[in-house]
């Protein structure tokens, strides 16, 4: 195992206690449609974190696949213009470089995201956690370089074929962002991805993924 993956571990392990801890702090900002969108301040910071949760009918590698699919970013996540592999340490761990379309009149942003990928062999549940990491990419015209994020996804398997997927972000922007922007960002982009992800999953189109990059065992 990597010192980055024993990190990551030991990462996951703390936020078990400490994210629990703090659970009475999200405050509730969605609920339709089966997805919810939560909110909560974070010490130190300006911008609020932001989390969103729903149960779809899906096998687990398939809602991993699509994730895992860089190419496809822009078919789901709601801001994301394009997003391309930099560089591949592992099966599971990745760089990752990425431009996000914000609406005017706000520049758009592009983040180069250190991403690992681990699994939980007790629950059985997924996650990835991608973190901004600085330099990798040359800054580019037009473009505000995001330099301090880190966005978590989990997927949990629950009973009947059901999935639980989590995802839990906070970002820093970086320069001048209005806050009418921020705050409509922070609810509807996660809403809108949610919706994609689910959506995309439900047409088949990873029926045949399996998760063979966590373990020739792992093909649920």
């Amino acid at each position: 195992m990597s010192p980055c993956f024993r990190a990551l571990a030991a990462i996951l392990l703390l936020c078990a206690g400490t994210c629990a801890a703090a659970e009475d702090a999200w405050q509730l900002r969605h609920d339709d449609h089966g997805v919810k969108v939560y909110t909560r301040s974070v010490p130190g910071s300006r911008f609020e974190a932001v989390k969103a949760t729903m149960v779809i009918t899906a096998r687990l590698a398939a809602a991993i696949a699509l994730v895992r699919d860089t190419a496809a970013c822009s078919e789901w996540e709601s801001l994301c213009d394009h997003a391309t592999g930099i560089k591949r340490v592992s099966t599971h761990e990745v760089y990752v470089y990425q431009v996000n379309n914000l609406p005017w009149p706000v520049s758009d942003r592009d983040v180069v995201a250190h991403v690992l990928w681990a699994r939980d062999t007790a629950t059985g549940g997924v996650t990835m956690t991608a973190t901004a990491v600085p330099g990798m990419v040359a800054p580019r015209p037009g473009m505000v370089r995001v330099n301090d994020a880190v966005t978590r996804w989990l997927f949990q398997p629950l009973d009947h074929g059901r999935l639980r997927i989590t995802t839990e972000a906070h970002i820093d922007p970086g320069g001048p962002m209005p806050a009418w922007i921020i705050n409509m960002l922070l609810v509807k982009s996660p809403v809108t991805s949610m919706a994609n992800l689910r959506r995309i999953v439900a047409t088949g189109r990873y029926d045949d993924a399996n998760l063979d990059f966590l373990g020739p065992a792992n093909r649920e």
